[in-house]
């Protein structure tokens, strides 16, 4: 069992984390600061002397630093290539040195609507899934409730009663199933973090969010971005990944929908946040339960 790191206080300095990777690699230099999220992590493309890059990755978030390092200890290696390599972490500076994995985003290359590219996503996923040992628990709707009634109160007022009472009912469905299999997920399993090589071939990037939660979690984001846009893109992936989905697999996805939907329209109250991110977590909640809120 890994000992918990000392607590620091939001992100380690580069000077500090750039010192510890030159202890690792050698003299490295910054090739390119892929950082999207400045006050959650720091990400690095770094290379050494001999031109050799690998990325270098560290989290405001103890829970985000341990989830990524436990995928990339415990389920991305039978990934292989398709997949980061561990180099070396840090747990003082919760950093994690990983290998470079080649290709683009899907988004970036706009290949995100290519039906074979979400084919070799659904083969991909299904490797990941199958990883590790499916564990059988009861734990995941009850984890939707805990969640849901979190963020709910940030709702009051934006929100009807009656909207939130039905949304809750959705949980309730999942809790009245017995047990279901968790596997190891992504749960941002999104083409932003398939990349993709010029022979069309598919890697997963970015396991911050990574754990243990129904395999149909992982089709969540696709679902709302993709799948409504173009069915032949469902079709494609659920083919790679090799199953259909089941009416128990719906109730389960439709908790975790309100889980989503509900946290999406609180963070939508930020000061910070953008038109286009509060008319997204509004639409979430609309598809939810076929309502227009606003």
């Amino acid at each position: 069992m890994r000992i918990a790191p000392p607590r620091r206080q939001g992100l380690a300095s580069d000077a500090e984390v750039l010192d510890r990777v030159n202890r690792v690699l050698g003299p490295v230099e910054v090739a390119e600061d892929l950082t999207a999220q400045p006050l959650v992590s720091r990400v690095l493309r770094v290379k050494t002397r001999s031109d050799e890059h690998s990325i270098v990755k560290w989290y405001s978030a103890l829970a985000d630093y341990q989830r990524e390092l436990d995928a990339l200890t415990s389920y991305t290696p039978s990934l292989g290539s398709d997949a980061p390599r561990l180099i070396d972490h840090d747990d003082t500076f919760q950093m994690l040195l990983q290998s470079e994995v080649p290709g683009d985003r899907a988004t970036t290359l706009g290949q995100d609507w290519d039906p074979l590219i979400h084919y070799r996503a659904g083969v991909l996923i299904r490797r990941l899934h199958e990883s590790a040992q499916p564990v059988r628990s009861d734990q995941f709707a009850r984890q939707c409730a805990s969640r849901f009634e979190d963020a709910a109160g940030a709702v009051d007022g934006v929100v009807e009663p009656h909207l939130l009472s039905e949304a809750r009912l959705l949980i309730a469905r999942a809790m009245d199933l017995e047990t279901m299999l968790l596997v190891p997920a992504h749960r941002v399993n999104h083409p932003k973090n398939w990349l993709v090589d010029p022979g069309g071939h598919v890697r997963l990037i970015d396991f911050a969010h990574s754990e243990y939660d129904p395999w149909i979690v992982d089709v969540f984001l696709l679902e709302q971005d993709y799948w409504r846009s173009d069915p032949n893109l469902k079709v494609a992936f659920l083919s790679g990944y090799d199953r259909e989905i089941s009416s128990e697999d719906t109730t389960l996805l439709r908790a975790h929908h309100a889980v989503m939907a509900v946290r999406a329209l609180a963070a939508a109250g930020g000061s910070q946040v953008t038109k286009a991110e509060k008319m997204r977590a509004r639409d979430m909640f609309d598809r939810l339960l076929g309502v227009t809120l606003f």
